[in-house]
């Protein structure tokens, strides 16, 4: 048995698909399977610095292949679109040529369904199982439009049911994929996974000048509740007895939300006190994670955030971080607020304002908060945890 990835998420430099992605092949690799990722498309958007140059290699005993044998994409609309066609046609030769019997092909990544599909088509051809993952609701992670329900409603009815097997990180994604799998699909739920070891940090927070919250997930409002963070944030520094920072990655600049923030920056007088710092590599983003003395999954409650669960919340566990996190989706069936983490209703940016107050006020409760919910990772979410139960699981498709 080999087990392919086959994605079109950056790697192996990304950010919590990549994370997540590697997970998947540690885990199937320390139980002497090999597993490679093949990226069908370039990742690196043309004009931006690129997080990765690399076409193939081995990054943290992985080995990725992108097919069109560069992540970069060309400056010329037109050259770009024909690299794209001319690329997913090598990924159909490519398994066509090397899928055997008993090989799994794991597709991760909710887009490109009529694509996919031929590429399960292709798995079974060659005996091989096409099983998906599913993180996410299918095109539930933009606006919901007619053309995102179309392809939703094809992909539950055209691609579902092409699958043998279903891998969801939330109990409501495995009743989706129960739903719409053909009789003798199987689905297997695996919560967020993260690398324990490699995210585990000494706590540094005492180091900080300034105590301060970090913010590495995006500057969407949608996605991850910035303005909602900001906001409480600025309430919050008014009320600490100390001063307090907010340390965000991103560049606001290019957030869809720069007028909002800035007048929150006014509002609040956050000039000194808020800091965006682009893009950082890894290291550096661990020692601002390890020097943080508080983090914040500020989920809304919306349709995509029902189905979802962070995968960020892994790697702030892991680092012993203490957690203000919303009462929406799968997170809630693994942590109790004032036990493993603070919990506060979605939406409410006063409560979410009087929790980090709560949390820098009190710090024996913060860290004890942060070393249960340490352990709650190392036990339910670390990758070695689940490495057997994906194995056996694959094992059952081909018997």
């Amino acid at each position: 048995m080999k087990v392919y990835i086959l994605t079109s998420t950056p790697f192996p430099n990304g950010m919590a698909a990549t994370n997540r992605i590697k997970c998947y092949a540690k885990a199937i690799q320390e139980q002497g399977i090999q597993c490679e990722i093949v990226v069908f498309t370039r990742t690196e958007v043309y004009g931006k610095i690129p997080k990765n140059i690399s076409g193939e290699g081995i990054s943290e005993g992985i080995h990725y292949k992108y097919i069109g044998s560069t992540p970069l994409r060309h400056k010329n609309i037109f050259v770009r679109q024909v690299n794209d066609l001319i690329d997913r046609l090598q990924t159909l030769v490519y398994l066509s040529k090397y899928l055997s019997e008993g090989d799994i092909v794991l597709s991760y990544g909710g887009t490109f369904a009529r694509y996919v599909n031929r590429i399960a088509d292709i798995a079974h051809k060659r005996r091989a199982k096409f099983v998906r993952d599913l993180c996410e609701l299918p095109y539930g992670t933009s606006q919901e439009t007619e053309r995102t329900i179309k392809w939703r409603k094809f992909t539950f009815a055209k691609q579902f049911p092409r699958c043998d097997g279903f891998i969801a990180i939330s109990e409501t994604l495995a009743e989706l994929a129960n739903r719409y799998k053909k009789a003798r699909a199987q689905v297997l739920k695996i919560p967020i996974m993260v690398d324990f070891e490699k995210y585990f940090l000494p706590d540094r927070s005492s180091e900080a000048q300034v105590p301060y919250i970090f913010h590495s997930g995006t500057l969407l409002e949608q996605k991850d509740g910035i303005l909602g963070i900001v906001e409480a944030f600025g309430i919050a520094s008014q009320k600490t007895p100390f001063p307090i920072k907010f340390i965000s990655t991103g560049n606001k600049d290019q957030s869809p939300h720069k007028v909002a923030i800035n007048k929150l920056i006014k509002k609040y007088g956050l000039d000194e006190n808020l800091v965006f710092t682009g893009f950082i590599p890894e290291k550096e983003l661990q020692g601002y994670l390890a020097k943080a003395s508080l983090v914040i999954i500020n989920k809304y409650d919306t349709q995509q955030n029902r189905y979802c669960f962070s995968t960020k919340l892994g790697e702030y566990l892991a680092a012993s971080k203490p957690v203000i996190i919303t009462n929406i989706g799968e997170a809630m069936n693994w942590l109790a607020d004032g036990k493993d983490a603070y919990v506060v209703k979605a939406g409410d940016t006063e409560a979410l304002a009087n929790k980090i107050v709560e949390a820098f006020t009190h710090k024996q409760e913060r860290y004890r908060i942060a070393q249960n919910g340490c352990k709650t990772c190392k036990d339910s979410f670390d990758y070695r945890n689940y490495g057997d139960v994906i194995v056996d699981f694959f094992k059952k498709l081909t018997l």
